[in-house]
């Protein structure tokens, strides 16, 4: 009788929707809903419906961004109803099954085939490079197993006990394949990450401080330097003796018939297969570590690579674009540009508009020299001194009528001198132009020392801020004959 193929025997145990939700643009909400209704039923595999209902609406929240469909709860506004929705389709995908005892129990059943699926995805999202140090237990516990005395030994072993040993061996070796394969994907994924890295810095921090931490070299340490790969040969020595043995496989044949209630031919066939997946799996270890090796061996390489370009050869552009002028220039010396029109190009650059700078356009502007300033004092030596008193008038004279700081958080400091007071330009005038200016200074300034090193701070409000379009309709004071729009003064 043939043997099923592998999509023959799938679609026999599970039905044709129990990967649709995978599918869906809310896959995330169903791969949540599942993970944590499988935790929360725990072994016992079922929850009350209404417990269901209210951890399917706690998903639901934690993934606003995420539209639904119109047969999950689109259109629907209370969050009850949608969480009912989502619940029927898990139930359609046989992820769950609804169980009602009577009218007021009603339970949900985690199907059986949830958590197989449950721990493909979990396998998939493994991220950890501690992964290593379990494969290193796993591949020394089958060399324990299969180096004891006479444990594929056909007369020590009673047939089913001889069926237990190949089984289980079959099992962990198959696990520690699998984690195998995925040391390799973590690898893969270190190699896209420093792909994409921005900096040199990036590039040695992934390589010697994530990717080189050390855990990766556990696959090392435990197959080779451990002596694993040399005990995995001699095992694999044993096991191929074993195949060969008839004895073996008929206890191994018997064995699967008891257990499994095949007839003999199929229970021969069987054990045969067993023990050849037994050596191939044997086998198969030192071939997957040497593709890691190969993948760390490239990983290195890679960010070899990409430490230089990002260091030597993106750092050579303006070299490389001046030695390209230069040797079109040697190329075309002598030849105007305007005859150039029809000359095909070297390259077309991938920009969809270009603009070349030439003739005086392209040379570099000179910079216009400033002339000294004479800060001498004109006039001769009589009336010298006399400029020089001038000049320091008119320099006293500028600093007197300059709105500083310290001006605005004198006059401050006197009309407000506790805090939070406020005042109003309408309540004071000022007398003459000094005072005129502390005034404006205050309008200029939110904050200053005063001459004796206090920290004076104020803020300014008024209708000008909220009337600025209609200036007719700001009120105004008068101050030393001038006309000020109104204010007020509080002080912080």
């Amino acid at each position: 009788m043939p043997t099923p193929i592998l999509s023959e025997k799938l679609l026999a145990s599970v039905s044709r929707d129990f990967f649709r939700p995978l599918t869906r643009p809310s896959a995330a909400i169903y791969v949540d809903c599942a993970e944590r209704l499988s935790e929360v039923a725990g072994e016992a595999g079922r929850l009350r419906h209404t417990e269901t209902i209210a951890l399917i609406r706690e998903i639901l929240m934690t993934h606003p961004e995420i539209v639904l469909d119109d047969d999950e709860g689109a259109s629907l506004r209370d969050a009850r109803q949608r969480a009912g929705q989502i619940f029927n389709r898990l139930c359609d995908a046989r992820w769950l099954e609804d169980q009602q005892l009577g009218l007021h129990e009603r339970w949900a059943l985690v199907a059986p085939g949830l958590r197989p699926l449950l721990r493909l995805l979990r396998e998939l999202a493994e991220d950890e490079i501690a992964e290593l140090k379990t494969f290193a237990d796993t591949v020394r516990g089958v060399c324990e197993t299969l180096e004891r005395h006479g444990s594929l030994d056909p007369r020590l072993h009673e047939p089913d006990a001889l069926r237990a040993t190949v089984t289980d061996v079959n099992a962990r070796l198959e696990s520690a394949i699998i984690q195998l394969h995925g040391v390799e994907k973590l690898i893969a994924l270190f190699d896209r990450r420093q792909r994409l890295s921005d900096s040199p810095a990036e590039t040695l921090r992934l390589l010697y401080a994530e990717f080189g931490a050390g855990q990766h070299m556990v696959c090392y340490d435990a197959l080779r330097r451990n002596g694993l790969l040399t005990r995995l040969q001699v095992l694999r020595s044993l096991v191929a003796d074993r195949r060969d043995d008839p004895l073996v496989k008929e206890r191994l044949a018997t064995g699967l018939a008891a257990h499994y209630h095949w007839d003999v031919t199929e229970a021969y066939h069987r054990a045969e297969k067993a023990l050849r997946d037994l050596e191939h799996r044997l086998a198969a270890i030192r071939l997957v570590a040497d593709a890691i090796d190969a993948r760390m061996a490239s990983f290195n390489q890679l960010s070899q690579q990409r430490y230089r370009y990002q260091t030597e050869l993106r750092g050579r552009r303006p070299e490389i674009v001046k030695a390209y002028c230069d040797a079109v220039n040697a190329a075309h010396e002598g030849t105007r540009l305007g005859a150039m029109r029809d000359t095909q190009p070297d390259f077309t650059p991938l920009i969809p508009e270009v603009r070349f700078f030439f003739g005086v356009e392209s040379l570099a502007r000179s910079r216009r020299a400033k002339t000294p300033a004479d800060l001498t004092f004109c006039g001769d030596s009589d009336g010298r001194d006399e400029s020089a008193a001038d000049t320091l008038a008119a320099l006293r004279e500028r600093q007197r009528l300059a709105l500083t700081p310290q001006r605005a958080a004198r006059l401050v400091a006197r009309l407000l001198p506790g805090k939070a007071n406020k005042l109003s330009s309408s309540d004071f005038s000022a007398a003459d132009l000094d005072e005129m200016l502390d005034l404006l200074a205050i309008a200029a300034y939110e904050q200053a020392f005063t001459a004796n090193g206090k920290h004076v701070k104020w803020s300014i409000d008024g209708p000008g801020k909220h009337a600025g379009l209609t200036p007719e309709n700001i009120p105004a004071d008068p101050h030393a004959g001038w006309n000020v729009e109104r204010f007020i003064i509080q002080r912080i």
